[in-house]
């Protein structure tokens, strides 16, 4: 007799209460109950001292990065926001068909599923959180983990637990050929049961992103139609509910969120966003849907897009990375676009409800699906750059930097002897620390500008070089006047006396006795 396949709890609880720590790791056991081949590694512990499982699928035989060499890898990671429940039951539901109805996907994929990111969260279970949002009735957990950090916005500094394990044992270790990031939106009345964005900063590859935009997000978006009669189109909001013709916007460009910090890593990723006001079982299943059909057009595309992304990590190798953004504004990605807005009125005296996404006026919704032209504000200008140098050289007290570096698999050196170079200096001439804390930091706002001159540089001193992989991400991180780096989240604030940054550039290939660090030495 065939062995029952498990039900998550928003299953069998008829979609009335989403899944608890304990009932995730149940299913998971359930299902290596009925496939042998199903690995379970623990990629973090958090705060809480809960393990965050990882699930491992593919093709027979793998069960580590090394036995997946060469086969393409799809991480799928869910509950970053622990009120944002359905990618934690959909990665559940599609684990279970990768054992079951759909083992053929796993003969070409190598599938990572991290179904509960923020387990820690997802343990506050409340009925008073996300009340705007559409069920489960028994309630969702909360956005912060135990530490009270917001996790879309840890990829750069990687205070929590949940990040460094995340970045440091799931996206270095496994190195996923593409993330898909689950996520419930919150904002504007639309028509789309789901929205998507790739990477939005426009220092990754463009082969990356051409790729995305032009081939893989279509083809998932015509297959959503197709296939489900599902409306999905690119992440955004309208500026104001009652007059969309204004423009509907993306969000954000900085990689504190995790898809525009994978798209520095010269990798593909793609964030997923269920409609909030649409019932919680409906979300699940777009959420289920939208899975399914990323994992089939990848597996279409599987070559094509680790060939790019072997030519994005080639560019870098050859030089052809010297200069990138430091600022960015967004700008408009089209213009005339049909983007369907929820009919909104303006609300009669003591009714209706402020905008979803100002909070400013009231108004009436009627339900009404129409589409309405408008300019699709989607893609992010750099407004300032910098040279992208051969090296960064890194005042040798800077350990906490150096060690958030390492984490992120960013290759640092060391020199071993005092060594004379001709480097530049950022030389400060403005510094401002933001009024408001926001994730336990004022953050830091440089000006100053770059000046060369030959110093000499004591043994100890760290070496970062540019032509390594992970130069996109170095070099935001390490540019003092960087929207999202090292800088601007405080880890050199007690190194800026003096007005000099203790970041300096050394502008072209030099030899150098220095030997490689590990995070072992710091």
């Amino acid at each position: 007799m065939a062995q029952e396949l498990p039900k998550t709890l928003a299953e069998t609880s008829n979609y009335l209460s989403t899944s608890r720590y304990d009932d995730v790791l149940s299913f998971v056991a359930a299902i290596q109950k009925l496939d042998p081949d199903v690995r379970v590694e623990t990629f973090a512990t958090t705060n809480g001292g809960r393990a965050l499982p990882l699930v491992i699928l593919g093709p027979e035989g793998v069960v580590d990065p090394r036995s997946a060499a060469g086969w393409p890898v799809v991480f799928i990671m869910a509950n970053i926001h622990a009120g944002e429940v359905e990618g934690k039951e959909a990665s559940l539901m599609l684990l279970r068909d990768l054992v079951s109805t759909h083992r053929k996907l796993r003969s070409g994929l190598v599938i990572l599923i991290a179904p509960i990111y923020n387990a820690d969260g997802n343990e506050e279970i409340s009925t008073s959180h996300r009340t705007t949002q559409n069920g489960p009735l028994n309630g969702v957990g909360v956005r912060e983990n135990a530490q009270g950090l917001d996790l879309n916005r840890d990829y750069m500094k990687l205070e929590s637990p949940e990040a460094r394990g995340l970045v440091g044992n799931v996206l270095q270790r496994w190195d996923p050929l593409i993330t898909v990031d689950l996520h419930t939106t919150n904002g504007s009345y639309h028509g789309y049961q789901l929205t998507y964005a790739p990477t939005l900063n426009p220092n990754a590859s463009e082969l990356l992103i051409d790729f995305e935009r032009d081939t893989l997000l279509p083809r998932i978006r015509e297959q959503m139609e197709k296939r489900h009669g599902k409306h999905t189109y690119y992440y955004g909001n309208f500026v104001d509910q009652l007059t969309p013709e204004k423009g509907w916007y993306t969000f954000d460009s900085r990689p504190r969120f995790g898809n525009n910090y994978a798209g520095l890593r010269n990798r593909f990723v793609i964030l997923s966003e269920a409609y909030t006001y649409i019932d919680f079982r409906s979300r699940v299943e777009v959420t289920y849907q939208f899975l399914h059909e990323i994992l089939d057009v990848v597996d279409s595309y599987a070559a094509k897009m680790q060939k790019l992304a072997a030519r994005a990590d080639e560019e870098i190798r050859r030089g052809k990375f010297r200069k990138a953004g430091v600022r960015f504004e967004i700008k408009p990605w089209k213009d005339n676009v049909e983007i369907l807005w929820e009919r909104s009125l303006p609300a009669e005296p003591g009714s209706g409800a402020p905008d979803p996404e100002t909070g400013k006026g009231l108004i009436t919704r009627t339900g009404e699906i129409v589409p309405v032209k408008m300019t699709d504000y989607g893609i992010f200008a750099v407004t300032e750059k910098s040279e992208v140098p051969y090296a960064y050289l890194i005042d040798s007290s800077a350990t906490e930097a150096i060690s958030n570096l390492m984490t992120h698999g960013i290759v640092v050196e060391t020199l071993s002897e005092e060594t004379t170079l001709k480097a530049a200096q950022f030389v400060v001439t403005e510094s401002a620390h933001a009024e408001h804390e926001f994730q336990g930091h004022h953050e830091l706002t440089l000006l100053g500008k770059w000046k060369d001159r030959e110093e000499k540089f004591p043994a100890g001193t760290f070496v970062v070089r540019m032509n390594q992989p992970l130069a996109r991400l170095a070099f935001y991180l390490l540019e003092p006047r960087s929207d999202d780096g090292l800088f601007e989240w405080n880890f050199f604030d007690e190194l800026l006396e003096g007005g000099v940054a203790p970041v300096k550039k050394l502008s072209r290939s030099v030899p150098l006795h220095a030997t490689i660090t590990s995070l072992s030495d710091e």
